[in-house]
């Protein structure tokens, strides 16, 4: 009995040392990584790990220390107190540091909750808690007054009925959230938009393409709308034919003008239209996802079909949006263009960063990201083997991006920069 005390006081030394280690090296990373906002966790989130390690360490340490105790036959209410209540009092502490956590907090997006009767919206839900980074589960919704607003799909799907005042409802697991949607105005008329497999080609002297002419969840803040509007009142007072790429999930609009010469539902902005103009102005988002796949689209288009010697595209910064400059994940709000060339330095910088990898992407990633799956052939970097390409930012920068062996240009012009 003495050696198997001594053994069991030995364990209990080197598991001691073992856990205090422990707590050394997570006590280092709570300070060294308290401030790392690319660990997903922040300080208060590292410090509670820290502690809730510690004490299930303890535990551990309790549970496997020998404690001298007389025989059961004399076991008294105060010696199995003694031998469980240090036990007790650490998983207590263990529950409390879980079970004291705030509840997850809900954001709906788009904050967008004043509607026109007969308007319909998509809202997503994202919950986030402090210290990580946000994630957006499933949710169930309601409304209070479905008379007022109602549930079209469960997955976050509304249609605005008749003025009024209702709370929308929002319900996740370990979370809800009300919010208070009113709706009032003149009664919005669904728009006619029609797939993109039906539209066999667009002709014009000048195009406006708008992407994303609807609240899809990304641009939840509408950093592009005041230019894009700008631009499709310029289009339609010069006599420009507006072409808008809507998604049929998420049919709440964007723009201030809903009456565009076409609307063409393309979730991705994917298309294999013909198309046929000498300039075509591009506006929307994102800048190196959904626009640049549009623009790949339309350019294979009009190398497979047309024989222009000269092509001409238009990017104008103030109407395009782009993912967060510091890379923070949704729902942070997107960015315009016109900040990205801000960042650089001088013109040259600007397009090295911003434009070459752009260019890169429309031209060797066909179509970008995989999407469609089933391109139009031959490769667009096929159908540019032999065309000048040029980039200009208005009337100060130009830059040949390749050389060609023939008269054919492709003109690549950024506005607004």
């Amino acid at each position: 009995m003495r050696q198997l005390e001594v053994n069991c006081s030995a364990g209990t030394i080197l598991l001691w040392e073992l856990v205090m280690r422990r707590s050394a090296i997570t006590a280092k990373d709570a300070m060294r990584q308290g401030d790392d906002s690319q660990s997903g966790e922040g300080p208060n989130h590292v410090r509670r790990r820290f502690w809730l390690q510690l004490l299930v360490a303890l535990c551990a340490v309790l549970a496997v220390t020998r404690i001298e105790i007389p025989p059961r036959t004399r076991w008294s209410r105060h010696t199995r107190l003694a031998r469980t209540g240090p036990l007790a009092l650490c998983l207590l502490g263990c529950w409390l540091q879980v079970a004291g956590r705030p509840a997850p907090r809900l954001e709906v997006f788009p904050k967008h909750f004043l509607l026109h009767p007969g308007e319909q919206i998509h809202y997503t839900v994202c919950e986030s808690r402090e210290g990580n980074q946000p994630r957006c589960p499933d949710a169930e919704f309601a409304t209070q007054d479905p008379e007022i607003v109602r549930l079209i799909k469960p997955t976050g799907l509304f249609e605005a009925l008749r003025p009024g005042r209702t709370e929308l409802v929002v319900r996740t697991p370990t979370s809800e959230r009300r919010v208070t949607i009113q709706v009032a105005g003149r009664a919005e008329t669904p728009m006619m938009a029609v797939p993109h497999s039906t539209v066999r080609e667009i002709v014009a002297k000048e195009l406006l393409f708008v992407g994303h002419a609807n609240l899809d969840g990304f641009d939840h803040t509408a950093v592009a709308k005041p230019g894009i509007d700008r631009l499709v009142q310029e289009a339609k007072k010069n006599g420009w034919t507006v072409v808008y790429w809507v998604s049929q999930e998420y049919p709440d609009w964007y723009t201030a003008d809903r009456h565009p010469d076409y609307a063409i539902i393309s979730e991705g902005q994917e298309h294999q239209i013909r198309v046929e103009a000498q300039r075509i102005v591009f506006a929307g988002g994102g800048f190196m996802f959904c626009l640049v796949r549009n623009a790949q689209m339309t350019l294979h288009s009009m190398l497979k079909h047309n024989v222009a010697p000269r092509i001409h595209f238009v990017f104008p910064a103030q109407a395009i949006w782009r993912g967060p400059a510091d890379a923070r994940p949704y729902p942070a709000p997107m960015v315009l263009l016109t900040t990205s060339f801000a960042r650089c330095a001088n013109d040259a910088r600007a397009y090295d960063e911003v434009v070459v990898p752009f260019l890169d992407r429309m031209i060797m990633q066909f179509p970008v990201g995989g999407y469609p799956a089933d391109p139009p052939a031959p490769p667009l970097s096929d159908l540019l083997k032999d065309w000048n390409i040029v980039v200009r930012f208005g009337d100060r920068f130009e830059r040949v991006y390749r050389r060609g062996d023939s008269n054919k240009t492709l003109l690549v012009e950024f506005q607004g920069v």
